[in-house]
C-alpha cells in the first residue's frame, strides 16, 4: 500500500503537466527594445516566474487559458498562449506607465485671503517675484550712480544726480522715454514709407497705375524688413521680386 502511494505521487503530477504546455518568450520594453527584467509572469493556475536579463521566461500554461505579464514600470499584459501554438522566438513589448500627478496646493489655514483677514492686519508682505525685481531696481540704480559719478569726475554729466535718478526711475521719467521711443518708431515708419514709396519702385520696375498697384500686394514686404535692411539690399530684393512677378503675370 505505501508503494502504491508513493507511485501514484510521481505518476498524477506528470500527468498533470502532460497536459499543460510550455510558453517561451521575451518582453522587451516599446520605449527602445530593451529586455525587461523581474516582469512578473503569472498562469492560470497561479504560478509565477520572472524575466531573465534578456527578458525571456518559459512557463506552464493550461489550454486556452490566459498568462498575466505585470511589472512595476510596465502596463499589464494578458495574452492566451494557445494562440501562438507553433510559433518560436516572440517578442512582446510592454508599454511604459504613464502618471498624471495633478498639482495640489493644501493648507489647514485655507486660502491666503482668509488668513491674511484672521491672522494678519495687512497682508504677508511683497512675494518672492516682488522682492527680486526691488533689488534688481536696486542694482540697477547703484550701477547708474557708479557710472554717473565716474562721468561727472570726468566732466561729461551737467546738472544734480539726483535729477538725473529721477529722470531715470520716476513714473514721469519713464513715460518720456516711452513717448521718445514712439516719436522714434513714428520717425522710422516715415524713412521705411520713403525706402519703399511709389516713386522708388517705379523707378526700380517701371511698372506704372494699376501694374505698380499689383506688383506692391505682390511684393508686400514686412516692416520691419524694411527697417532692418540697407538701401542697396532692399532695392535687390525688389527686382527679385520683379522677376518673379513677370513671371506669374505674364
Amino acid at each position: 500500500m505505501r508503494h502504491l502511494l508513493i507511485l501514484m505521487m510521481i505518476l498524477i503530477p506528470g500527468w498533470g503537466y502532460s497536459q499543460s504546455s510550455q510558453f517561451s518568450a521575451a518582453f522587451k520594453s516599446l520605449v527602445n527594445g530593451e529586455p525587461i527584467l523581474y516582469a512578473k509572469v503569472t498562469n492560470s493556475n497561479g504560478e509565477s516566474l520572472l524575466t531573465n536579463v534578456d527578458g525571456l521566461v518559459t512557463i506552464f500554461y493550461e489550454p486556452e487559458s490566459e498568462i498575466t505579464i505585470s511589472h512595476l514600470v510596465y502596463d499589464t499584459l494578458r495574452i492566451t498562449p494557445s494562440e501562438f501554438e507553433g510559433r518560436e522566438d516572440l517578442v512582446f513589448y510592454l508599454q511604459p506607465r504613464t502618471y498624471d500627478l495633478r498639482e495640489v496646493k493644501f493648507s489647514i489655514l485655507g486660502d491666503r485671503s482668509l488668513f491674511d483677514r484672521k491672522f494678519v492686519s495687512n497682508n504677508l508682505g511683497k512675494s518672492d517675484e516682488e522682492k527680486v525685481r526691488e533689488k534688481l531696481r536696486i542694482i540697477e540704480m547703484k550701477k547708474e550712480l557708479i557710472g554717473l559719478d565716474r562721468s561727472a569726475q570726468g566732466g561729461v554729466v551737467l546738472g544734480s544726480p539726483i535729477t538725473y535718478l529721477y529722470d531715470r526711475f520716476s513714473k514721469s521719467g519713464r513715460e518720456r522715454r516711452e513717448y521718445a521711443m514712439l516719436l522714434a518708431k513714428d520717425k522710422q515708419r516715415k524713412e521705411n514709407g520713403k525706402k519703399f514709396d511709389n516713386f522708388v519702385v517705379s523707378t526700380l520696375t517701371s511698372f506704372k497705375d494699376e501694374e505698380l498697384a499689383r506688383f506692391k500686394i505682390f511684393c508686400s514686404f514686412h516692416p520691419s524688413f524694411i527697417e532692418m535692411v540697407d538701401e542697396l539690399t532692399l532695392y535687390y530684393e525688389i527686382l527679385r521680386c520683379r522677376t518673379e512677378f513677370i513671371e506669374k503675370e505674364y
